[in-house]
């Protein structure tokens, strides 16, 4: 770790066409358990037009989304052979919810504490990964502190709200927002401060922490793993 979040990406690819919710859900376990990973970063693989990808899915005859307003890694633009398009969108929220749960925040603090690490970075940029799906419901990479909203920008065929309708809902929207983002992140520093004062924080371990060993092939489950979307990976 070294005083830095890692960032690490799961991608949510149509080509492993054994993915399902609980494979998913599985394999973010391992990586919680195993690997000393802070941060972990997921998209859905999007076959840009043009790319090998798209050639490929195209070819096989696979379902490709023509809106090209979708194809932002965070929409599902093809099919999947086990999954319908809503299991694969549940899959996507499914894959934050399994990584960022509490407990698991309070073991990433652990360890940098432990390693005698920085814990600020961590603590924001989980506030904002956190934040950003459940506050905010968009990707990390797309949200903000304060959402910028105008009355006159309206789609097609929408009414503009009156000036006495529009601002003082966007106030309100604002605080709630602001307040849940505040909460999150002194939650998670109280998590930080407590951790901080246990006598036995120095002497904290886990399989994540743990050195390097020649057996580590045969334990982990890491090495283990060996369903078919595995073997497509390799």
């Amino acid at each position: 770790m070294e005083g830095s979040a890692r960032h690490h990406l799961r991608r949510l690819h149509p080509r492993i066409p054994n993915d399902t919710l609980e494979s998913i859900r599985h394999d973010i376990e391992i990586i919680k358990r195993e690997l000393p990973v802070d941060l972990l970063e997921f998209f859905f693989l999007t076959p840009l037009p043009g790319s090998e990808d798209h050639q490929t899915l195209v070819r096989k005859g696979v379902e490709i989304d023509p809106d090209i307003n979708k194809y932002d890694l965070n929409h599902v633009t093809t099919g999947h052979s086990k999954m319908s398009k809503q299991d694969w969108e549940e899959a996507y929220l499914l894959a934050w919810n399994t990584y960022y749960t509490m407990d698991h925040v309070d073991k990433v603090l652990r360890r940098l504490v432990a390693k005698r690490a920085s814990a600020s970075n961590a603590i924001l940029l989980m506030t904002w990964f956190k934040g950003s799906i459940h506050i905010e419901g968009v990707h990390p990479l797309e949200a903000g502190l304060f959402r910028y909203k105008f009355r006159r920008d309206r789609r097609s065929g929408f009414a503009v709200e009156p000036r006495w309708k529009f601002y003082p809902r966007y106030v309100i929207e604002s605080i709630a927002r602001l307040s849940k983002w505040a909460k999150l992140y002194f939650g998670l520093r109280r998590v930080y401060v407590r951790i901080k004062k246990d006598p036995q924080r120095y002497d904290y371990m886990d399989t994540a922490l743990t050195p390097v060993q020649d057996d580590d092939v045969e334990l982990l489950e890491l090495f283990h793993n060996e369903r078919p979307q595995h073997a497509a990976t390799a």
